[in-house]
């Protein structure tokens, strides 16, 4: 058994048994952040480590850490820890261990090259590293230092714009998708010819990013804010501007996806391999994955589940494992995200003993597992609006069916769930839609089970027109007309599916079938994803929760 901890940003653990059969399996993973509920929480995972703890048969036998350097308080926990189990500790490197994670790829060949390439704001001193990955083998051939960092202009953009660096880069990336009146996109177009070439670029010579701002962090928030005050050309002063805002995330976005294509580009040509991996956080950035996809010199693009830091800890086992001739790390096929806290088998005594949970204001019923299909889809066609806190929770950023809110996925809905969780308009929603059908929704699909990647949204049935009453997934296509999906098989997870196609079967959004749902994560704003039951009461916004085999209807609502 190997435990696998990242003590740093989104702080995580992992297990990996590789005593079964020679074949290595992920047992356990959860970030920190769901059990002490203060997200992207750093340090010594300290309540993961004892939760897993609680219910572990064998004993450990080694420990590993993504990232080699660490100082005084970090360091001596890591060691105490060490020293408490009597057990070897192990340090890779941080970029390395995001790297490893191309081996979870379900298309994983052995013998096969690929061209793995990690983006973050920064870790053991770089900020990217290219590299090549063939027969358990991971060869680095360049790398940008933590100066010149893309991961960090982008995140300081992030805080120019009034965010929360580090973890709101995705409302960024939603505003860059929002068009411009004939106004402000005249002040874009200028923004952009002033300081396109005073931010970063990427050295095709020196193989590595150039930041022209020269600092990072909070100094780079402020050089930003002297570059786009200071010029006389165009009126960006008033950050707190929804066109504004918009203007700036134009901006780095397309800068992001500029500077990225292009090193991506002159390594397919280097070394000829055209399958790419990303990872480290900026492969969070599904608007980019998209136009990396879709580039003429690439043939694949994967992305791990769980590309942040929250990662680490997987990858330090696996590269941990890769030292180990006797374990056979060919892919993980049939691998999912559902690795963290089970929620256990509940009946409606259950229910009636959770804290401040007042039964008497709603309908409670136990389901058999063959009656949740129907019974959920029954409560979607109804236009209601469900959690679900059932399994497995899901390791990573995306909630993919085990810890959800589901509703039909129209414009309407969209709104509802806004005012419910006190969400932006401009955070756009996700779709969850079965895998026999994606191109009834979405142009050239390929299977995408972690919403790594956006993709248009089919000319048919007029999707792309928002305004149209009749788009059946106006709730989930963004401004520009793309979308993020969960394409979902049935072995991934039975259930789910099944209530999808029980949806679809029965219902059609004006005159079309229906096999796909809104799927936003289960929690409130500004809070993790719902860990047990406890948070899931807390947390219950909408008609139903539908927690373990328990269905808790609102009543009167």
């Amino acid at each position: 058994m190997i435990l696998g901890i990242n003590d740093g940003h989104n702080s995580s653990i992992s297990l990996f048994n590789d005593n079964k059969g020679n074949k290595c399996k992920i047992e356990y993973a959860i970030s920190e952040e769901r059990i002490t509920r203060v997200k992207n929480i750093r340090g010594f995972p300290k309540n993961s480590i004892n939760n897993v703890f609680k219910n572990l048969e064998s004993k450990i036998d080694l420990i590993t850490v993504g990232g080699k350097f660490r100082k005084n308080n970090r360091l001596n926990k890591l060691k105490e820890f060490s020293n408490n189990q009597n057990k070897p500790l192990l340090y890779f490197d941080h970029h390395l261990c995001h790297a490893s994670l191309y081996k979870l790829n379900h298309d994983f060949k052995k013998g096969k090259e690929y061209l793995i390439v990690t983006i973050d704001g920064a870790g053991d001193g770089l900020s990217s590293k290219t590299s090549i990955a063939k027969n358990n083998k991971i060869e680095e051939i360049a790398q940008s230092d933590n100066i010149n960092s893309m991961g960090d202009i982008y995140a300081s953009f992030t805080e120019l714009l009034g965010f929360k660096p580090m973890e709101d880069e995705g409302k960024v990336m939603g505003l860059a998708g929002y068009d411009l009146d004939s106004e402000y996109n005249e002040i874009y177009e200028k923004a952009l010819s002033n300081v396109e070439n005073k931010i970063i670029e990427y050295n095709t010579k020196t193989k590595t990013f150039e930041n022209y701002l020269g600092v990072t962090g909070s100094q780079s928030t402020r050089e930003l804010e002297k570059l786009f005050k200071m010029s006389k050309s165009y009126p960006i002063c008033d950050f707190n501007s929804i066109p504004e805002k918009i203007v700036l995330s134009k901006i780095i976005q397309r800068k992001l996806e500029q500077t990225t294509k292009l090193m991506i580009e002159n390594f397919v040509k280097e070394t000829g391999i055209e399958d790419v991996v990303l990872s480290g956080g900026v492969a969070q950035n599904v608007k980019l994955n998209m136009e990396i996809n879709n580039m003429d010199c690439v043939n694949s693009v994967y992305v791990p589940p769980f590309p942040s830091d929250e990662g680490l800890s997987v990858g330090s086992c696996l590269l941990a494992l890769s030292i180990n001739s006797k374990s056979k790390l060919e892919g993980f096929r049939n691998m999912n995200t559902y690795l963290g806290n089970k929620i256990p088998d509940l009946d409606i005594h259950d229910i009636e003993k959770v804290n401040n949970f007042k039964i008497d204001k709603f309908k409670v019923t136990y389901l058999e597992e063959n009656e949740i299909p129907n019974s959920v889809a029954n409560l979607l066609i109804n236009n209601k609006i469900i959690c679900i806190c059932r399994g497995r929770m899901e390791f990573g950023p995306r909630a993919l069916g085990n810890r959800s809110i589901i509703a039909l996925p129209t414009r309407e809905n969209a709104q509802k769930i806004n005012k419910l969780l006190n969400r932006y308009e401009h955070m756009p929603y996700a779709p969850t839609i079965l895998w026999e059908y994606a191109s009834d929704y979405v142009e050239n699909p390929f299977y995408s089970p972690h919403m790594a990647f956006l993709f248009n949204a089919s000319d048919s049935n007029e999707l792309k027109n928002l305004k149209n009453l009749k788009n059946p997934l106006s709730g989930v296509i963004h401004q520009d007309g793309t979308t993020r999906p969960q394409m979902l098989k049935k072995e991934y997870n039975t259930t789910y599916y099944e209530i999808i196609k029980s949806l679809g079967d029965n219902f059609g959004l004006n005159s079309q079938p229906c096999y796909s749902v809104l799927n936003t994560s289960f929690n409130l704003h500004g809070e993790p994803i719902v860990c047990n039951v406890d948070d899931a009461i807390r947390s219950f916004v909408g008609d139903a929760l539908l927690l373990g085999n328990v269905l808790i209807e609102k009543v009167n609502v």
